[in-house]
């Protein structure tokens, strides 16, 4: 791999990773779904212009906005405006990774692995070290369920995207936001009324509005596109294990500049989450070598 690629590698993390940072401040001006809607805003216009519309027929770019960008972004963004930490829901929903291997086995009969199973198995340990800290009272558990759906619908589309196969990625995220802005749109309206909608846009601040462009611009169009670069480039197995350090700059970035703290019960069960990433990731390699 190129020194550029390794840069672009570590900017996409990067990004990705103070991506939670621009959630939390856009969420502390707009409702979850009144955000959802600007967001899918900006990623199609005004690119839509200027993108072709990928070889992929409506049904499947419908069935990836709402569930890569839809029901991953509705449900991510209602845990975070219920007080979930950023970095905790960074981690967490990776979990996206064991749904995907699991939706794959049952819908694409694709095999499960010895190794995905233990990874499984020591994250799910800790998920439960994370659920036993809210009884410590750090963090709220009723907002672990949301991140938990945010992974499941996150591993929906990746099996989307598999059944599309391969296509030009800025085109797919623009394209496939279209379905995105009717179901944000249409469950803004329902949930906070029309009135309720023009009165969140307009008391947005300059603070809001760059926490909405840098989640549209910067995080979907510039994230997405260059990783779809860099998977194009190379075996995903030499990309994708960078995902993993997302995680570890959202939680910095949180404690840095949101002050968040986690408790003992916290810190160990997010030790067991990434062990078990990590084993996914890598265990074919350390079996194999026995």
């Amino acid at each position: 791999m190129t020194l550029k690629d390794r840069l672009l590698i570590a900017a996409v993390v990067g990004v990705w990773g103070v991506n939670f940072f621009f959630m939390r401040i856009a969420l502390d001006e707009l409702p979850p779904m009144v955000l959802g809607a600007w967001r899918f805003v900006c990623v199609l216009f005004p690119a839509v212009f200027v993108i072709k519309k990928p070889p992929v027929a409506w049904k499947w770019l419908i069935l990836y906005g709402l569930t890569i960008n839809f029901g991953q972004f509705a449900l991510m963004f209602t845990a975070l405006s219920w007080g979930f930490p950023t970095g905790l829901a960074a981690l967490m929903i990776q979990a996206q990774v064991f749904f995907t291997v699991l939706i794959a086995g049952v819908m694409l009969r694709e095999p499960v692995l010895a190794h995905h199973l233990w990874g499984m198995g020591t994250a799910a340990m800790g998920l439960v070290l994370i659920g036993v800290g809210h009884y410590q009272g750090s963090l709220p558990i009723v907002a672990m369920l949301p991140v938990l759906g945010a992974a499941v619908s996150w591993a929906c589309g990746n099996i989307i995207v598999k059944k599309i196969g391969a296509v030009q990625p800025l085109a797919l995220v623009v394209w496939g936001s279209w379905a995105a802005l009717v179901a944000f749109a249409l469950t803004a309206v329902a949930m906070y009324g029309a009135d309720g909608v023009a009165n969140a846009v307009r008391g947005i601040s300059v603070k809001g509005l760059i926490g909405v462009l840098f989640l549209a611009y910067v995080s979907s169009m510039v994230g997405y596109t260059a990783w779809g670069a860099l998977l194009s480039r190379y075996p995903a197995g030499k990309v994708t294990p960078f995902a993993l350090l997302v995680p570890v700059v959202a939680l910095l970035v949180g404690y840095l500049l949101l002050n968040e703290r986690l408790g003992l019960w916290n810190w160990g069960g997010m030790a067991l989450v990434m062990g078990g990433l990590v084993c996914h990731v890598f265990g074919g390699k350390w079996f194999g070598r026995k």
